[in-house]
């Protein structure tokens, strides 16, 4: 199914044979640094700032339902599942008087179909549709972009839904972690050359979208046979049903030399569809706004075959159950789950991710490098915070709040080769003989221990459906002189060496749910003792090394 994605808006020009082709904004081509040829007919995107366009006041036009007129919203969509408790929450795409808008708030929604970013941005701008969606992570462009005039500065009213497994990054079987992918070819299929999930995945192996090659293509189908024809790129990021298809034996897209590295359904609250509104609009009608986000709360609980009807109708589907299945990679978040992603608390919620795609923007040159916007500025929790004092939606459970399957089984030896999602290895500091550190000591080689392991734990919130692998090494300073003592010596202290590393592991497991509030049951450890070193300075082999496996 096809996504046009608004999301990141990170806006490119790609030029080919002389010819530019311009979405919104421009921006040079870019060689990149390092890794493989570029085929002749790949040309590189590269980041730029967005630019606004012709701004004026919002318009509400009126609507008579039959008790008087009525403000009137319209409310364009492009095709994804993850709007259905809108359609539910609207009774269909029409204003009608079933409508929870209108029932909670004495105001009609009108939806409509609006495919491109250029159409979307340019309506939300003038004042047409001053309610449209994004993704999180796309608003620090947003407002760094609309901070000339205060009337379209984007507010954050609530959550659509998270993308979970509609998204992914597809590897060469030569790509082994994120870190291969350095001076790399990597193909994505949407406006959002540089997507947060790949600039999330590739930093936590050190590196920047800078460090990578993107080719944008548009066309998913074009950009599959882009991929699946030239050995040179070594990843394509893209959606559902595509990435399925392309590890998929059975299907006629098949690539046999590539597997999925990590989807949406491994990092599953990553990926966070918002709806925002102007601040002229919020400012002039906020009671209006609340009742808007009541009826979504309402509406995400009321999902069923009508609103299946509806979407199929409205995205020229054959049947309701195709647009069922629209729903099979997102997850629509409710009230409860809304009042999680605006915790300011919440290391994977709306604050974090806001401050984490600033950062990666002003790498890639899409921010000026001396940006530094407060995410309170498109935030808008107070509204949460209010419909929350009202206890209505009291009853709405958080699915997403542990969304790991305890149940999935703690054999992973099978998993581990294919399905290692993330894999980092952390040097910790243990003195001579310790099996431990004091967490409370003030010395600076524990305190980097626990910035260390600070970061593996956000790590896990962020993959909130894999199993954390804790494998203990010990430094390898002593392995030569028990050589010398004999091939039996040797042995006895080898094996003795797994023990040790593996009670290490278990102290580190200890600190990540004891200090960082890491569940038990996602993380299993084990001894690795002397093996496998990873460097010809034997204290740098003493760490941990830190594997997140996916069961899906």
């Amino acid at each position: 199914m096809k996504r046009a994605v608004i999301g990141i808006l990170i806006i490119v020009a790609v030029v080919a044979v002389g010819v530019g082709y311009k979405l919104l904004f421009s921006g040079p081509r870019v060689e990149g640094a390092g890794g493989a040829a570029a085929p002749a007919d790949l040309v590189f995107a590269k980041a730029s700032p967005m630019t606004l366009p012709p701004v004026s006041g919002y318009q509400l036009a009126t609507v008579d339902l039959g008790e008087g007129p009525v403000p009137l919203l319209t409310i364009p969509l492009d095709t994804w599942g993850g709007y259905a408790a809108m359609f539910a929450a609207n009774k269909g795409t029409k204003p009608n008087k079933d409508s929870l808008f209108y029932k909670r708030g004495r105001f009609a929604v009108q939806i409509v179909n609006e495919e491109t970013t250029e159409k979307q941005l340019e309506g939300y701008a003038s004042g047409k549709w001053p309610i449209i969606w994004t993704q999180m992570d796309g608003l620090p462009l947003f407002l760094d972009a609309f901070k000339a005039d205060k009337r379209v500065a984007p507010k954050v009213l609530g959550l659509f839904d998270w993308s979970d497994g509609g998204d992914g990054i597809l590897v060469r079987s030569y790509v082994k972690t994120a870190a291969d992918l350095k001076g790399k070819i990597i193909i994505t299929s949407s406006n959002t050359p540089f997507s947060f999930m790949l600039l999330w995945y590739l930093s936590q192996n050190g590196l920047t979208g800078n460090d990578v090659k993107v080719s944008w293509i548009d066309d998913a189908e074009e950009a599959l046979q882009k991929f699946k024809s030239k050995s040179s790129v070594a990843a394509w990021v893209s959606w559902t049903p595509y990435i399925n298809d392309a590890a998929d034996p059975k299907s006629p897209n098949y690539i046999p030399d590539a597997r999925l590295i990590i989807s949406s359904k491994d990092a599953n609250q990553v990926i966070a569809d918002c709806y925002i509104v102007r601040s002229d609009l919020l400012l002039d009608k906020p009671e209006m706004m609340q009742a808007f986000v009541e009826a979504m709360m309402e509406g995400s609980q009321q999902i069923g075959t009508q609103t299946y009807n509806d979407m199929a109708a409205f995205y020229g589907l054959q049947t309701a159950a195709e647009a069922r299945d629209m729903l099979t990679d997102v997850h629509i978040a409710n009230f409860s789950e809304n009042k999680m992603f605006f915790d300011v608390n919440n290391s994977i919620g709306a604050y974090k991710i806001f401050q984490l795609a600033q950062e990666y923007y002003k790498q890639l040159g899409a921010l000026p490098p001396d940006a530094s916007y407060d995410p309170e500025r498109v935030l808008v929790p107070q509204i949460i915070a209010a419909i929350d004092k009202k206890g209505e939606f009291a009853s709405q459970k958080n699915a997403m709040a542990n969304s790991f399957n305890k149940k999935a089984g703690l054999d992973i030896s099978d998993l581990e080769n294919q399905r290692t999602v993330l894999k980092n290895n952390v040097e910790l500091f243990f003195e001579p003989q310790k099996l431990d550190f004091d967490i409370n000591s003030t010395s600076d080689d524990i305190k980097n221990n626990l910035k260390l392991l600070g970061q593996v734990a956000e790590q896990t919130k962020f993959l909130g459906t894999t199993m954390v692998k804790l494998s203990g090494y010990l430094d390898t300073t002593k392995v030569a002189d028990f050589k010398a003592q004999g091939n039996q010596q040797f042995i006895e202290a080898s094996a003795q060496a797994k023990l040790i590393s593996k009670k290490r592991a278990e102290f580190v497991k200890s600190v990540m749910v004891k200090h960082f509030g890491v569940d038990p049951d996602r993380i299993v450890t084990e001894g690795k003792g002397w093996d496998n070193p990873i460097s010809d300075d034997p204290n740098k082999n003493r760490r941990v090394e830190v594997r997140f496996i996916s069961f899906e």
